[in-house]
């Protein structure tokens, strides 16, 4: 075990050399001792916040359970489902601790620890990953079942017809990320051949060089995951207004605001998935900050990769037209709204992308070997990207209270402008 020991130590070590990064200027003001402390004080922060992030499934069954009559009269058991399974899907698996530079020396490792060890390492992996919100929902469903009367027998079937479910899903997407690692699983060590299938580009006129790039470099498992994901969430979120409205007939005050509250959050979140899945992105960091800075090339980069994007995910946006259109009719509102759905659909892009070149307040020492850190920016993800997935609740709660969809119409309007504006401040990064 003494491999993954040394892999636990130098993840930490790279966290604490990424917070020295983010937070460089505030910890300049302190003495090394101090700064030091710091260091730790904010890893120790950041581990907390990684341990509630797995309880979080607890907190948020427990209030679909006590405040579901409440808010709106709907069976909590749809609503535990779709969340389960939305964040299974979400719930990222491919991370470094299976980085396919490293599979040889797994394997080499796997000769002295047996291949039983190895494979009781991944299963923990995935246990610690999946087991919280797993198990927060079957204890959930128990309770939930058990109060509307079902027998003890009708519980355990669906409860082992649920956790098959999740194992397939699992072992798919497990297999979908990691091939490497599922075959290692299987066939032991020293069998680290790796398995990867690439979809020919096809050349586009319409295309520059740099685009062409993108497309060659974004050609993996990943890249077309999140691909599968902005369809998977287009058509969901037509289907999902179709049943709630007509079915449980949920005023569709709540619906839009809902609706058009996680746009931009969720054309970020797949953003940054595909900017990740880049292998162009995040090998030629260093000759892209030498060429911008000598050729001043910074809005050509930029422009590119928004288009890049934009094509990518277009679904979502047209989803949003047909969801308006569909709630709404042709309306002023409608018109107004699918105006201020675009602006946050290409302006939301533009701030994603830009954090790609933001090379002027950045050193080649801060960005050499550390895509992530330099493009990593919650704090623009929670109050600018996020906001209206914060407020779309206080939203939905005064146009049920005036019977009016201006407030959503006035927030709508605001925000969109609110990027427009955000946009125009952040040009140089």
């Amino acid at each position: 075990m003494k491999y993954f020991k040394y892999k636990r130590l130098m993840k930490k070590r790279k966290a604490l050399a990424n917070f020295e990064i983010l937070f460089g200027n505030f910890l300049n003001k302190f003495a090394g001792g101090d700064k030091k402390l710091l260091l730790v004080f904010l890893y120790n922060v950041n581990a907390v916040i990684t341990f509630a992030s797995m309880l979080a499934p607890i907190f948020v069954y427990l209030l679909i359970y006590f405040f579901h009559s409440f808010i709106i009269n709907i069976n909590p058991f749809y609503i535990a489902t779709i969340y389960f399974f939305i964040t299974l899907l979400f719930t990222d698996i491919n991370n470094d601790d299976y980085d396919h530079v490293e599979l040889e020396n797994i394997s080499q490792w796997m000769y002295k620890a047996h291949k039983i060890k190895f494979q009781l390492l991944i299963i923990k992996k995935l246990l610690l990953t999946f087991g919280t919100n797993i198990l927060s929902y079957c204890f959930f469903m128990l309770i939930f079942m058990r109060e509307f009367h079902f027998s003890y027998i009708t519980i355990l079937l669906y409860e082992i017809f649920f956790l098959i479910a999740v194992f397939f899903t699992i072992i798919v997407k497990f297999l979908w990320s990691n091939p490497q690692i599922v075959f290692l699983f299987i066939h032991g060590p020293n069998a680290t051949k790796k398995k990867e299938h690439f979809i020919r580009y096809k050349n586009d006129l319409h295309l520059d060089q740099y685009q062409a790039a993108l497309s060659r470099s974004c050609q993996n498992r990943t890249y077309y995951l999140y691909i599968l994901y902005t369809y998977l969430f287009a058509v969901a979120s037509l289907v999902l207004i179709c049943i709630i409205h007509f079915y449980f007939n949920i005023h569709k005050l709540i619906i839009i605001s809902v609706y058009l509250g996680i746009e931009s959050a969720m054309i970020s979140l797949i953003s940054q998935g595909i900017i990740n899945s880049s292998k162009l992105l995040n090998d030629c960091n260093l000759s892209d900050f030498y060429y911008i800075k000598k050729f001043d090339q910074k809005t050509y980069y930029e422009n590119s990769l928004s288009k890049f994007l934009s094509r990518r995910l277009i679904v979502i946006l047209i989803s949003y037209y047909a969801g308006v259109f569909l709630l709404y009719g042709f309306s002023l509102f409608s018109a107004v709204t699918v105006l201020c759905s675009t602006i946050i659909y290409f302006y939301t892009i533009k701030i994603i992308s830009k954090r790609v070149y933001r090379f002027q307040k950045l050193s080649i020492e801060d960005i050499k070997n550390n895509f992530f850190v330099y493009f990593f920016n919650p704090l623009e993800d929670l109050f600018v990207l996020g906001l209206p997935s914060i407020a779309c609740s206080a939203v939905a709660f005064y146009s049920m209270k005036f019977g009016s969809i201006y407030p959503i119409l006035f927030f709508f309007i605001v925000y969109s402008h609110f990027l427009l504006l955000y946009n125009f401040l952040t040009k140089e990064r």
